[in-house]
């Protein structure tokens, strides 16, 4: 058991470095190539060594008994792994690893596989290991171990500073593309929307005119029939006259004939002012018709001109964001792809869309993964 907090850093560092190589073994078999699993740049996993140091300052009293070693192990082991899983994920935004398609699992921050695994991984190191790495401690000279912690300790937290900062810029990252991945989807629907509303409006005004234009060729059609009829209406109404005045004029005297040809003179010029304004009647709709025409086609060319620019200026904008969201993309991103790498399954939040997309970006997840994620 550790006598003093210096142990304690010890034994920290010792299976901090032992959890990283069982990691990168294990991803090794996993995908058949190097990756490094930790959460920090360099090689260790401080949830390992936590989890040990854990299990060696309360178990060691009860290490004689292995079924209360492993039953012990498991359990607080367990509970760092959830803790550690929620802290991350309110802190920074991200799920790290997502246990939630594993049976028996709880809120996918621990399942009882990887409990089980934690157990038995901490009750033969008590066992067996632990009292090798103890002894080894014990040898190394004090003033020597403390130097060599403080150079280590020094790198730890420059790593960790390094890891947060690179976390913080990362998400900020995936926030700006994720905004402007909404932007370009909004300007695409404007566009779209656009587009459809004039061509309806097109042929909504199309129908609306040819429909205008059949009414007022009815109009002129009736009037044209209206117009011929009159002058044969006027013609009879003259004839009839005449024929009164005829049979009158037998029975009258000469004064009679006067008056006759005075009424006759003025049904002449009557006819001839009906007539001429007749003829004045078509002429006059096909110039309303013309006008109407003239200010139709006017208002829809100054229309299609404000919405030919405003879709221009949409697509102008598109094309920016476009752009600028790919070279994101192409930006620095060391630090990205390696916490990505050693955490597959990380899932953010609030980005997770954009996420994948980088997943799928660095070849890290294929679109058929991703696909069956999202249905899942």
């Amino acid at each position: 058991m550790p006598q003093n907090f210096y142990e304690l850093v010890w034994i920290f560092i010792i299976y901090a470095f032992i959890g990283w190589c069982t990691e990168v073994s294990y991803a090794a078999l996993d995908t058949g190539k190097f990756v490094n699993r930790g959460f920090l740049n360099g090689p260790y996993c401080p949830i390992y060594g936590c989890g040990v140091v854990i299990v060696v300052a309360i178990l060691t009293p009860l290490k004689e008994n292995l079924l209360i070693l492993f039953a012990g192990s498991f359990l607080l082991t367990s509970v760092l792994e959830y803790i550690t899983g929620y802290i991350l994920e309110k802190v920074f935004h991200n799920k790290w690893w997502d246990y939630s398609d594993k049976p028996f699992n709880i809120k996918g921050y621990v399942c009882l596989k990887f409990s089980i695994y934690w157990g038995l991984a901490c009750t033969f190191i008590m066992d067996i290991i632990h009292p090798i790495i103890y002894a080894a401690i014990r040898f190394i000279p004090f003033v020597l171990g403390v130097v060599l912690l403080s150079i280590i300790m020094c790198v730890f937290a420059a790593d960790c500073i390094i890891t947060v900062t690179t976390i913080l810029k990362f998400n900020k990252r995936l926030k700006v593309m994720d905004e402007m991945a909404a932007s370009i989807h909004r300007l695409s629907d404007e566009i779209g929307e656009n587009i459809y509303e004039n061509v309806t409006d097109v042929i909504e005004k199309s129908e609306k005119f040819q429909k205008t234009h059949v009414e007022l060729m009815d109009k002129i059609s009736e009037t044209k029939e209206n117009i011929y009829g009159l002058p044969q209406t006027a013609k009879d109404k003259l004839a009839e006259t005449t024929g009164a005045a005829k049979d009158k004029f037998a029975e009258t005297t000469g004064a009679a004939k006067d008056k006759l040809a005075e009424t006759t003179g003025a049904a002449k010029d009557k006819l001839s002012e009906t007539k001429e304004s007749i003829s004045e009647l078509p002429q006059t709709a096909k110039n309303k018709l013309a006008e109407k025409a003239e200010n139709y086609a006017a208002s829809r060319e100054e229309k299609k001109r404000e919405r030919e620019l405003a879709l221009e200026e949409k697509k102008r904008e598109r094309a920016e964001l476009m752009e600028r969201y790919e070279k994101l993309y192409e930006e620095k991103s060391f630090g990205f792809k390696r916490l990505m790498k050693a955490f597959p399954d990380m899932k953010s939040r609030d980005n997770n869309e954009t996420l994948e997309k980088f997943k799928i970006h660095f070849n890290i997840k294929k679109k058929d993964e991703n696909k069956k994620d999202q249905a899942s």
